[in-house]
């Protein structure tokens, strides 16, 4: 419940239609994950990087609208679900919920329990 509130009153807030969703999600994801930050792989899914490897997070992938805005609406073909990392000196594209924050950073760990309920559960 606390995840839907927080998703309510900081994340979609005043938001009425899709383009305000995504500018939503743009802006508080922008504001929240510290980058770059170590994260393990857990559910190598979308990658070849095995699990428990341990990857430098470096930045948050995304497709582009027309107007350049970062598209975050859960039910498009283009929402963000890749970060970019960096693993024995290679960059590779690896989703979001594959893998487990290692900082202690308390704002980038909400975030990414956020956009995964966001995806999977709201």
């Amino acid at each position: 419940m606390k995840i839907v509130v927080k998703i309510d009153m900081e994340v979609i807030v005043d938001c009425y239609d899709d383009e305000e969703i995504s500018s939503g999600w743009e802006a508080y994801m922008d504001d929240a994950l510290v980058f770059p930050f170590k994260a393990r792989i857990v559910n190598p899914v979308s990658c070849e990087i095995p699990v428990g490897e341990v990857v430098i997070v470096t930045d948050m992938i995304g497709f582009f609208d027309i107007s350049g805005s970062v598209l975050w609406l859960k039910d498009s073909v283009d929402v963000i679900k890749k970060m970019e990392v960096q693993w024995n000196n290679k960059e590779y594209n690896v989703d979001i919920d594959d893998l487990k924050p290692l900082n202690n950073d308390i704002q980038t760990l909400e975030a990414i329990k956020n956009w995964n309920f966001w995806i999977t559960k709201y």
